[in-house]
């Protein structure tokens, strides 16, 4: 059983934000296919104080710091000002941003995915395919995968604060149809449920806690390269926070190859029940090194997505790891 991409888009929406769109563009010489080499450009971390501006927009970088519980993930504080009338180019980010408007008024377009939205008084709001005003006070959370822009149709300049958790190397924000960086690792694999240690608590037992193992294995897919056509393992632990089965994961991934060497990473998403009783889930990855022949890997990005048929533990789950790996 295979995710809608419907279901996907609005779970890979679940966690994480948005932000206005000064264009950060990636740089990329590397070659997209799967299991190809080449030499990959990352874009330097922004320090405290740097400014950018573009096109009516300017960001300024107030805080950086990389948390010990996100390896590999790099944490941005940002104050964002829409000048009367700029408008942002079409986006979307490498990483979870939420943002705030702490003045003004702001146009706000979903091009594809789902954002969450939190007005002032707060009522919740999910917007798809659609645009709306926000306003003082609102607050709005996507993910990497969410695409959209926005602009301030005022004659008065519009403020944000951005929080942002992006992999090491990421732009700000990244410009739709840039290319991104990295060796291109694609494994679509079918895992089943090892171990797991989990407890229900709270009001008639709907929230569940614990942690959740998995394996598998599938072929790597891709349009050329010495990895396409070979099998790897997969191995995941999850850390789960559910509510009626929708919340929240975080995890450790290992991907294995025929000679042993591994590229590992960490994950963090959401899981959304299904009325068959089954889920689908997905989340962003940050790959935090490799062993053997990918000993020389420094990082790279990525998304986990699937879906399972009926409760966890009970069937396989149908997963894809995509990542883009640096150093390869």
């Amino acid at each position: 059983m295979h995710s809608s991409p419907r279901h996907i888009a609005a779970l890979l929406a679940v966690f994480a934000l948005v932000l206005g769109a000064i264009p950060a563009a990636v740089s990329a010489s590397s070659d997209r296919a799967t299991g190809t080499r080449g030499t990959t450009t990352v874009t330097p971390t922004p320090e405290v104080g740097s400014v950018v501006s573009a096109n009516g927009l300017t960001r300024k970088v107030l805080s950086v710091t990389r948390p010990s519980n996100a390896p590999g993930q790099v944490l941005y504080l940002t104050r964002v000002t829409y000048a009367p009338k700029a408008k942002g180019s079409v986006h979307y980010h490498e990483g979870t941003q939420i943002f705030r408007v702490e003045s003004g008024a702001l146009t706000y377009r979903v091009n594809a995915g789902t954002a969450m939205l939190t007005r002032a008084s707060g009522a919740v709001e999910k917007l798809k395919s659609t645009t709306t005003i926000l306003r003082r006070g609102d607050s709005v959370v996507e993910t990497s995968s969410l695409v959209h822009w926005a602009s301030n149709n005022t004659n008065k300049k519009t403020t944000l604060i951005t929080a942002a958790l992006l992999s090491e190397g990421a732009g700000l924000s990244t410009p739709v149809g840039a290319a991104v960086t990295g060796t291109r690792i694609v494994l679509p694999a079918e895992l089943v449920v090892t171990s797991r240690d989990i407890v229900t608590v709270g009001p008639n037992a709907l929230n569940t806690i614990g942690t959740v193992a998995q394996e598998g294995s599938g072929i790597l897919e891709g349009v050329g390269g010495s990895l396409t056509g070979v099998r790897a393992k997969l191995n995941a632990t999850f850390l789960l926070n559910y509510l009626s089965g929708n919340g929240t994961w975080n995890g450790i991934m290992t991907m294995t190859f025929s000679d042993g060497s591994t590229i590992s990473g960490v994950m963090s998403g959401a899981t959304i029940a299904t009325k068959a009783g089954g889920a689908v889930f997905g989340g962003t990855i940050s790959v935090v090194g490799g062993t053997g022949i990918y000993k020389a890997v420094t990082g790279g990005t990525g998304t986990y997505t699937g879906s399972r048929s009926s409760s966890l533990g009970s069937t396989p789950l149908q997963t894809r790891t995509d990542l883009h790996v640096f150093g390869l």
